[in-house]
């Protein structure tokens, strides 16, 4: 063994040949694997044996870069040379056994602990750190024999790390420090991580290639529709292209933002390629380090069909020829066959998942709220997960001062709207009946939490549709939940003003608003859309607190003739599609021709649409078109659809509303797109789907009223009949303490004595 980082052991190594490795036994194989860097094969090996020195010939005068080998046959050997300055080579002869590897590796080692252990700081292939754990020599011997993480709880004793919960680790190599009281345990972690938090790293999240690398290995196998990276797998003469394409891009950037840019677009496509072919960064790392050893000098120059390459494109704009994409289109369809919207909201996979968490927070409050917000990346360790208005008003005075006035516009006319629904109804109406009078108040609810998504992007226009409509309606305390929320979320909870945000997500969020949880209330009311695992968890609130509805994916119809303009068309029905991979575009059409213009614009707006990812698959699975036979077929193909949203592209649109009946949210005339009713020309954008607008409407003030009703009687003879209809009523039912109460009342129960009733019953 030799101490850490000599250079002539690293050289070494990569000489051994492959054939010698092929005939070391199992047990040599995994030791030169583990201690590869440090163990050297001198078995059989003759050119190896002519490096040793005597330890005895002119060792003061050896040159400082200059290390003197002799062979160890036991520990004791190998301590006793490292003292003198002697690196110690190890025969694989005496590493036969986990008992001896580690016996030799320990020798070498010190600690100045009270209980002996080596605190072992475990690494990734890559060399970031994972956490802390601690050593000694049961542990370690047991490491080496199993190739895994075993380390020495100072609790528990000897500890397989992931044996019960799946997150083992194969170790790969074990290395210590320049000082030798610091073990290393490089691994290959598996399961949800290391840290017990499910984590990758007690240190934080992977991030650059790692994080990337992971991700990609992961849509091997997972991917979602649409998913770019599946695309490339499945598609290697694209992949080439797009290397070539990028490689020739950052051969010509010259910024250093534009390199940097570029550099990550080749990375990224690199990567696919490794691990499309089962390479990973490390090993990329790996033949990185060999070559490092190598002195031989090359003169680097580019290869001739490369030179050709270069001078053709140049000849050519730069142009890099590219697999072409045949970009998806709207199906038609005829009317009869149109499918209906209807799907269910609620997805019975999230269901189960969401379960359990709204039960925990239900019953431990805000502890267990953190816990699952830390698990879920909602917040990290010991973040703050509360801001209130004086930390919302911060962000907002903090916005660039144009973002501030867009908000503000956006606020004032989603305000305006929602007065307007305000106004239409009365607080109170009072109707006259026989002997008194009848009627009803209507009043808001107390508490309303507002939820508003996170995902790709942040969605203040949500927040804003919440919180300002409950506030209007008169609620008096508002509360709005977003994970990991966006400056623009922030300042957008404090124009609305909100009470407070809840920086948390999910199902999470959704048992905080129901059942409260520290400083967030218990909710009477539950708005804004979500992610199916917020659905899931709606649902089972439903009843104990009002929602505003069971939201599906998003949904988009354009009823349409011949004065449309096909680009605009396409435009809203991609604006829908980049939604969500399970969103729907439609168009509805007595015009053929149309239809072919529109899907023309489609294909074209889709090759530059920068979230074509998603809008593509949107179009190909879930979207289509409709030929309709008249322009009154369409509208009573929208009406049994019932959409979301209903765009109508006609000659007179405005005149063709009345005999429209089912939709969410409608849209009159070319000028008026769904987009803008989206981020705030007034009415609301959460609005029911999949069919659901036959029965409900989108969210409103009267999302958050509550109609009561009330009766007062005065006059016994004048309600004398209303009375007795009651008593006859309540007898047909079979009820009869509901006719005893109301007999009670009748004029003629004021002449009757205790002991005899007023009627038999």
């Amino acid at each position: 063994m030799a101490p850490h980082g000599l250079e002539p052991i690293q050289a070494i190594l990569p000489k051994i040949s492959l054939e010698r490795r092929q005939a070391l036994s199992q047990a040599e194989s995994q030791h030169l694997r583990l201690f590869g860097a440090y163990i050297l094969a001198i078995a059989d090996q003759a050119p190896i044996a002519s490096l040793l020195t005597d330890a005895s010939a002119s060792v003061p005068e050896r040159p400082a870069n200059m290390q003197i080998w002799q062979p160890a046959s036991n520990p004791a050997h190998a301590r006793e040379r490292d003292d003198a300055g002697i690196a110690a080579v190890v025969e694989f002869t005496s590493l036969e056994t986990s008992e001896s590897a580690s016996a030799f590796l320990t020798s070498l080692l010190n600690t100045d602990r009270e209980d002996q252990l080596w605190t072992t700081l475990v690494v990734d292939e890559r060399g970031k750190a994972l956490g802390v754990c601690y050593s000694n020599q049961e542990s370690l011997c047991k490491a080496i024999e199993v190739q895994e993480g075993v380390y020495w709880s100072r609790r528990r004793g000897l500890w397989h790390k992931g044996l019960t919960s799946g997150a083992t680790q194969t170790l790969q190599r074990i290395n210590y420090d320049c000082d030798r009281d610091l073990l290393i345990f490089q691994v290959t972690q598996h399961g949800a991580g290391f840290c017990h938090r499910n984590l990758h790293s007690c240190f934080g999240e992977r991030t650059g290639i790692a994080l990337l690398e992971s991700v990609l290995e992961d849509r091997k196998t997972n991917a979602p529709k649409g998913s770019y990276s599946q695309r490339l797998y499945n598609d290697p003469g694209l992949l080439k292209n797009k290397l070539v394409e990028e490689a020739i891009e950052l051969s010509e950037a010259d910024t250093a933002d534009h390199v940097a840019s570029e550099a990550a677009d080749l990375v990224y496509f690199a990567m696919v390629k490794c691990v499309s072919a089962g390479v990973s960064f490390t090993d990329v790392e790996r033949v990185l380090d060999r070559r490092h050893l190598k002195i031989k000098r090359r003169p680097g120059n580019a290869k001739p069909e490369f030179l050709k390459a270069r001078l053709q494109a140049e000849q050519q704009d730069h142009v890099v020829e590219q697999t072409s994409v045949v970009e998806p289109t709207l199906r038609v369809i005829p009317s009869d066959d149109v499918p209906p919207l209807h799907r269910d909201p609620v997805d019975a996979d999230a269901r189960a998942i969401v379960e359990p968490i709204m039960h925990d927070i239900r019953e431990r409050g805000e502890a267990a709220l953190l816990e699952h917000a830390v698990r879920l990346r909602d917040i990290e360790v010991g973040q703050p997960h509360i801001y209130r208005q004086a930390d919302l008003k911060k962000v907002y005075d903090e916005l660039e001062a144009a973002d501030r006035a867009m908000l503000d516009r956006t606020a004032s006319r989603i305000r305006l709207f929602a007065q307007m629904q305000r106004q239409s109804v009365q607080d109170e109406a009072v109707l006259k009946i026989d002997g008194g009078r009848a009627g009803q108040l209507v009043a808001a609810v107390e508490v309303a939490g507002c939820y508003a998504p996170g995902g790709r992007y942040p969605l203040p226009s949500s927040v804003l549709m919440g919180a300002i409509t409950a506030r209007v309606a008169g609620v008096k305390q508002v509360w709005v939940a977003s994970p990991r929320p966006h400056p623009s979320v922030l300042a957008a909870a404090y124009i609305a003003g909100a009470d407070g945000l809840l920086a948390v997500g999910g199902a999470q969020a959704i048992a905080a608003f129901a059942y409260g949880a520290g400083e967030v209330p218990v909710c009477d009311a539950i708005v804004g859309p979500g992610n199916k695992f917020v659905t899931a968890a709606k649902s089972l609130v439903a009843g104990a607190v009002a929602i505003d509805m069971l939201a599906g994916p998003s949904e988009c119809l354009v009823v349409a003739d011949d004065t449309a303009d096909p680009a605009v068309v396409a435009a809203d029905l991609l604006a829908q599609s980049e939604h969500d991979v399970a969103a729907r575009a439609i168009l509805v059409t007595p015009s053929s021709t149309l239809i072919e213009a529109v899907n023309k614009e489609v294909q074209r707006q889709l090759s530059t649409l920068p979230t074509a990812e998603t809008a593509r698959v949107a179009v190909e699975k879930n979207s289509f078109a409709v030929h309709t036979a008249s322009l009154e077929e369409a509208i009573e193909v929208s009406d049994r659809l019932a959409p979301e949203h209903l765009e109508v592209h006609t000659a007179d649109a405005a005149a063709l509303v009345p005999r429209f009946k089912h939709y969410g949210a409608l849209f009159v005339g070319h000028m008026a797109a769904e987009v803008l009713g989206d981020y705030g020309a007034g009415p609301n954008h959460t609005l029911p789907t999949g069919g659901t607008a036959r029965s409900f409407g989108g969210l409103s003030v009267h999302t958050f009223l509550r109609p009561r009703t009330f009766l007062e009687l005065q006059d016994r003879a004048s309600a004398e009949v209303i009375i007795q209809d009651a008593v006859d009523l309540a007898l047909i039912e079979g009820l009869h303490g509901h006719s005893r109460a109301a007999a009670l009342r009748l004029p003629s129960a004021l002449k009757a004595t205790n002991t005899k009733p007023v009627i038999a019953v």
